[in-house]
């Protein structure tokens, strides 16, 4: 059996699978994640050059925990009152976010601006913001971390699930828990501290290479050749393995 992360492995095996399972991650096209005009973003929704702006991309839904960062948000806010958070996306959780960000008096600093597409809008996009921010607990795996690391926006997140296998502090982004303080210290420290924000970015672009669609392609071609073979599967995602010896 083949899955795209160890969470869902760990899942099935809970649910008493007992065959083999292999992990073998979805890659990226890392070609359609180039280019991208943040200045023409900024400039078509209103945002002030320089102004530090937060991003999430993903389905609006309840299940994303967009809330969470929001809520995050009134204590990055204290400390950078300039900071901008932008939801990128639809779903049906858009109604409630806009209550919640109407009540706690957060509209100067939330700004919904729907789906983009992907090939033009969603690039310029990703390119005006200066850290990716994500706390989803339901991920298979967590794409667009890799989509946000590719055009080398840092990433600030929780490691949940899918998420785990492809976070790893120092590869691009801050891992924090689920703490509306302490992933707020963490977003106000990349957005204020330009030499972290270049590191971390640099880093991104280099750790989203390993992930290049050719190269998960390549694994899942082995992956069938040894069930062809009935040959036992061994399989991890990038950076599983180095992870295991530093836990032991």
């Amino acid at each position: 059996m083949l899955v795209p992360s160890v969470a869902m492995r760990e899942t099935l095996e809970r649910y008493g699978v007992e065959v083999p399972i292999a992990v073998v991650p979805t890659g990226i096209r890392l070609p359609e994640f180039a280019g991208g005009d943040g200045v023409r973003f900024r400039a078509c929704h209103g945002i002030e050059r320089g102004r530090p702006v937060a991003l999430f991309v993903g389905r609006v839904a309840f299940e994303k925990n967009i809330e969470f960062l929001v809520r995050m948000l009134v204590h990055a806010r204290r400390e950078t009152p300039q900071i901008l958070l932008i939801i990128c996306g639809e779903g049906p959780a858009e109604r409630a976010l806009a209550r919640l960000v109407e009540s706690l008096g957060m509209s100067g600093n939330v700004q919904f601006v729907g789906y983009l597409d992907r090939a033009s809008e969603l690039l310029d996009c990703y390119r005006a913001c200066d850290v990716f921010v994500f706390a989803s607990r339901t991920e298979t795996q967590g794409l667009v971390l890799l989509e946000a690391m590719t055009l080398g926006v840092p990433v600030v997140s929780t490691a949940v699930m899918g998420t785990r296998d492809i976070l790893d502090p120092g590869k691009g982004a801050l891992v924090v828990r689920e703490d509306e303080r302490e992933f707020a210290a963490a977003v106000v420290k990349v957005v204020s501290d330009g030499s972290l924000r270049a590191r971390l970015s640099q880093e991104a672009v280099d750790y989203a290479k390993t992930w290049d669609a050719p190269n998960t392609a390549s694994r899942l071609a082995a992956f069938y050749r040894q069930v062809t073979s009935r040959t036992p599967v061994v399989s991890a995602p990038p950076g599983a393995e180095a992870r295991r010896t530093q836990a032991r």
